[in-house]
């Protein structure tokens, strides 16, 4: 047998770039006589369901069934291949998917729980994240059968949560000697895994792979079907009256298979548009050339586009792979696929560091990638782009297609740079949470008011607007706070006590609260800068423009507001309201009381008719100006004895309407 005729590239060659460039070229794109014919039999089973799927399946299939529903396999049938199977592989078999299974688990944990946060405002912010509620998973059949796709792709479906999986395999009618037409199809096009069509009717039965049935019911699928194609990914697409239309469609298939999927998305969610399969190995020379040759063989042997590269520093262990790869090819029964595939798209490069075989990696982005280094940690951390990657001279790709746990379903064709794995993240979808707090509307409105305008969207900026400061006048805020407390201004000013439901309100001052007041506490990042309750208190009782109120949460006090009417200053009126305290409890901060509190100061100072509600602070750490500029305010210039003044304008009624 002639050597294989591999290329043998170099780094340093002045042309290394170009003839990287020229190996790396393999389109997903199918040529227009495919996307015609898959374009027809997608519309057809669109609009007339069951027939068209029964006519496709007798035409590519040699399937004459009386009805779709016959070509249902029930789960009975699942188990019974399960159980008919001899104990090595039922053992190999639950084995692996219970790797699969337990990977998966945890994966979901890692990456697909839902989560919530309060900002300081209150305001709920998160992500719930909710399962698929059926997918529908492609599985090859017939003689070229893969159990392990149905693992790795119903078995992370079942751990997200997905309500039902709908399984769709060939089981195509051969003649003897004669390959079916969709495996004639998958050589054709050059696609891994795949078969297009496929079945099996009460008249003409098809070949069911056990393996397949076996794992299917191990894998928890809930129905299955003996269809394959375009018509299979069309009818799980658009529902027939048989078939239940789906979520999403995951699973490999040849190129009318692979441009089916393309033509449903957006009907349907798809994983991905998988092409021929890749292997890329990173060897330093430590380990056994004839490991590296098999796991070239590996990937080489599904079909002629595949591609097998290896990358060394060491172009003396280049020669040994070489001679492994010629001494070992004749001893495997795929060698004419796997020598085509090696000749046509394989490559052994020499590079001058394992940092720049790293590099090249990346560039490659391939879908498996094995460091065969007595150090894989130490390269691991330079590569970003890889489908899997694989740790060490013993973790063969091999194992990672069947067994290891993690997913084989992977991005090739340089889509690793953008895609990931099959994942349970692919059969659940995240939705966003947001309830605003009514003091966080008044930090978000400003903000959203101001884009909306800039972008002219009127409704969007009255929308934000008319949930500010004064807009709302009653009923429960989103944060389930008390957004109505102009009762509790009108007993603050007559007297009586404001009761209210639980919530935030404001109460007067009165014997039966101040002792629970006075043991409010300033928080300790705050005491230089916000008096405690009894100076506050002493304070107000002998200057009468003062007017202190209880900050509450229901029947609890929870803060301090002290107001000063300087339209009542005998030394110095203003057509204002002042802000002469806001202490909220050390216990009770970043609840978004401070923000409900100067809501109502707001609402109040429109009540009374003043031009503006002004505060003052000293510009020590830790001060509140930018709280107050969140609510609109905005400093004067004016510094009164080290205090800052900060104002607020109070827009007239007419303005404001």
């Amino acid at each position: 047998m002639t050597a294989l005729r591999i290329r043998r590239l170099a780094t340093t060659a002045a042309d290394f770039d170009a003839e990287l460039q020229r190996l790396q070229q393999w389109s997903v794109d199918t040529d227009r006589a495919i996307e015609a014919t898959v374009g027809a039999i997608v519309d057809d089973v669109r609009w007339r369901g069951d027939a068209a799927v029964l006519e496709y399946s007798a035409r590519f299939d040699g399937i004459e069934a009386a009805s779709v529903a016959a070509l249902e396999i029930a789960r009975d049938e699942l188990r019974q291949a399960f159980e008919a199977l001899p104990a090595a592989q039922q053992d190999a078999l639950a084995a692996a998917a219970q790797r699969v299974r337990h990977y998966h688990e945890h994966q979901l944990r890692a990456t697909s729980q839902s989560w919530q946060l309060r900002d300081a405002e209150g305001s709920l912010l998160g992500q719930k994240v909710t399962p698929l509620d059926r997918v529908g998973i492609y599985v090859p059949g017939g003689k070229a059968a893969y159990p392990s796709s149905v693992l790795m792709n119903a078995i992370p479906a079942q751990v997200a949560g997905v309500g039902e999986i709908v399984m769709v395999v060939p089981t195509p009618v051969r003649r003897e000697g004669a390959p079916a037409q969709g495996e004639r199809n998958a050589r054709a096009h050059g696609q891994r895994n795949a078969l297009v069509h496929g079945q099996r009717n009460a008249l003409v039965h098809g070949q069911r792979n056990a393996l397949v049935l076996a794992a299917a019911h191990l894998a928890g699928v809930h129905r299955v079907f003996g269809i394959g194609g375009a018509q299979a990914v069309a009818a799980l697409a658009w529902g027939t009256a048989t078939i239940p239309r789906v979520d999403k469609i995951t699973g490999p298939g040849n190129a009318y298979v692979a441009a089916a999927k393309r033509r449903v998305f957006g009907q349907v969610g798809i994983d991905m548009i998988a092409g021929p399969s890749e292997i890329l190995v990173l060897a330093d020379g430590s380990t056994d050339p004839e490991w590296v040759a098999m796991d070239l063989f590996s990937q080489a042997e599904h079909d002629e586009l595949a591609q097998s590269i290896l990358l060394s520093p060491d172009a003396v262990y280049l020669d040994a792979v070489q001679a492994a790869l010629d001494r070992l090819l004749p001893s495997l029964p795929r060698q004419a696929v796997i020598r085509a595939s090696l000749e046509g798209r394989g490559a052994l490069i020499h590079t001058r560091s394992m940092a720049e075989a790293c590099a090249i990696a990346n560039r490659i982005a391939p879908e498996h990638l094995e460091i065969s280094a007595r150090q894989p940690q130490r390269w691991e951390p330079l590569l970003k782009h890889a489908g899997a990657i694989f740790l060490g001279a013993f973790s063969s790709e091999s194992l990672g297609d069947y067994c290891a746990g993690p997913n084989h379903v992977l991005p090739t064709a340089g889509t690793a740079r953008f895609s990931s794995p099959l994942g349970v993240y692919d059969f659940v979808k995240r939705s966003s949470l947001i309830e605003v707090s009514a003091a966080g509307a008044q930090v978000l409105g400003p903000v959203a008011s101001a884009l909306a305008h800039g972008e002219g969207l009127q409704a969007h900026a009255r929308a934000a607007e008319l949930r500010l400061l004064g807009a709302v006048t009653g009923g429960e805020g989103a944060s389930g706070e008390r957004a109505g407390a102009r009762a509790g201004a009108g007993a603050g000013a007559g007297g009586a006590a404001a009761t209210g439901a639980a919530g935030f309100h404001l109460r007067p001052v009165t014997d039966t609260n101040v002792d629970a007041l006075i043991k409010l506490a300033v928080a300790p990042e705050q005491q230089g800068l916000v008096a405690p309750v009894a100076v506050s208190l002493a304070q107000a009782s002998v200057r009468p423009p003062g007017r202190p109120l209880a900050i509450h949460d229901g029947d609890q006090p929870v803060g301090l507001l002290l107001l000063w009417d300087s339209r009542r200053d005998r030394d110095d009126p203003a057509d204002e309201l002042y802000v002469w305290r806001l202490l909220i409890d050390e216990r009770h901060q970043r609840r978004g009381f401070g923000t409900l509190a100067m809501r109502w100061v707001v609402d109040e100072a429109r009540r009374l008719g003043v031009a503006s509600v002004a505060l003052s602070h000293q510009m020590q750490p830790g001060h509140a100006g930018p709280f107050y500029e969140r609510l609109g305010f905005r400093y004067t210039g004016v510094i009164d004895d080290g205090e800052h003044e900060m104002k607020l304008t109070i827009p007239s009624e007419t303005h404001d309407g």
